[in-house]
């Protein structure tokens, strides 16, 4: 008699769906990351253009003060309302690249933090990858062990399958052996029981003898 035992390895549909999550969640961050590099670079390049008309602007000032400088010495009172002008562009401009060099501070620190998100999370899925392997190849080993512990079992039940059968056949052999025992005890019983008569009959015909034996004795003393 033989019997199969079937194990159902344990199904991986969830690391699975686990991976994928994480994988869409890492490509989200990734793009995100590639937004803010983009629009780092994009203020990077404006702070360079705005520092080159700072630039331009204070060469052309120190122009126009030294024109000023040269058309002080040739008249006097001149009006300054160009200069205070050129003053305020000056200063409006030195105070937008000011703000433009906050918000690329910024842009970096939330860069930084985003960056170390992402690297926190890299971490976190290598260690439950490695979890996940762990797992499988435990599972596996236990698997195997099972698997091991079966056949062995298989093995030893078609040994006992082999004892029982000879047992059967030993069996049978000593019925038929007490069956031709009985049958032979059957016969001598019958033929004790034929001698046992016919014991009777050559008592009787012997008792039958000696009466004959008495009779013709007489008969002769006669």
């Amino acid at each position: 008699m033989d019997k199969t035992v079937k194990i159902r390895a344990l199904s991986d549909d969830a690391s699975s769906v686990a991976s994928q999550s994480n994988l869409a969640e890492n490509h989200n961050k990734s793009i995100e990351l590639a937004n803010k590099n983009a629009q780092l670079e994009e203020e990077r390049k404006l702070s360079l253009e705005q520092l080159k008309i700072i630039e331009q602007l204070r060469e052309s000032l120190r122009q126009e003060q030294a024109k000023m400088a040269e058309m002080a010495k040739k008249t006097a009172g001149v009006d300054a309302n160009e200069l205070a002008v050129k003053d305020a562009q000056l200063e409006e401009e030195k105070s937008r690249s000011l703000e433009n060099l906050k918000t690329i501070v910024q842009l970096r620190e939330s860069l930084k933090q985003e960056q170390a998100k992402t690297a926190e999370m890299t971490k976190n899925k290598a260690e439950q990858d490695a979890k996940l392997k762990d797992l499988a190849v435990l599972e596996a080993s236990e698997l195997a062990k099972k698997n091991a512990q079966i056949e062995e079992a298989k093995n030893k039940s078609l040994e006992h399958l082999k004892t029982i059968e000879q047992l059967r056949n030993s069996l049978k052999q000593e019925q038929a052996i007490a069956s031709e025992m009985v049958d032979k005890a059957a016969n001598l019983d019958a033929k004790t029981k034929e001698l046992t008569s016919l014991e009777a009959k050559v008592k009787e015909l012997t008792e039958a003898l000696g009466k004959i034996s008495s009779i013709a004795a007489a008969v002769e003393a006669d």
